[in-house]
């Protein structure tokens, strides 16, 4: 941004061009994309989303200043936010907290915020199937989808002698 028209820039954003915030990729990601705009910039975004909430963003970008400067003000706005805030993010939110920008760069905020979707989208997939892993493994009753179900528990010795689950035999000593 040193060599671009300054023009139009607030503080914010000419800081935040200068001196991304958690620039760089990360290890040990939760949720990763990268996307290429119409313009040809590519933009990353890796987050670390322990107990839902993201509590680290980081993104690269080969664009221009203005790229950079979306991506680092992206980044401070979605950290600290559940996965689904931090996923609402939109192209004026991010416009709004560098004090605007000029109309021709106005797209790199909307790379930004698709970028950031994408990757939170990216760890709701991961995190489903995940979750869905540990139903499997889990499972322990035959007769609902509640895990470690007491009340419909087969256990071996009741199922090879045909008397059902708990709660069938409960109810049959009603009648």
């Amino acid at each position: 941004m040193e060599k671009e028209n300054l023009e139009g820039y607030s503080v914010v954003a000419i800081d935040h061009a200068r001196n991304p915030r958690n620039l760089g990729p990360m290890k040990n990601c939760d949720g990763h994309a990268r996307i290429t705009g119409p313009c040809g910039d590519t933009m990353e975004f890796w987050i670390f989303v322990p107990d839902g909430v993201v509590k680290k963003v980081t993104f690269f970008t080969d664009g221009c200043g203005s790229s950079l400067a979306c991506g680092s003000m992206t980044c401070v706005l979605a950290e600290g936010k559940s996965v689904t805030d931090a996923a609402s993010l939109e192209q004026q939110d991010i416009l709004d907290a560098l004090g605007g920008l000029p109309e021709d760069v106005r797209h790199c905020a909307l790379l930004s915020s698709n970028t950031l979707k994408a990757a939170c989208k990216e760890y709701l997939k991961q995190k489903k199937e995940r979750d869905r892993e540990l139903r499997k493994k889990k499972r322990t009753c035959d007769d609902c989808d509640v895990l470690d179900c007491l009340v419909g528990r087969k256990t071996a010795k009741n199922a090879k002698g045909g008397q059902g689950s708990l709660l069938d035999r409960l109810f049959s000593s009603f009648n």
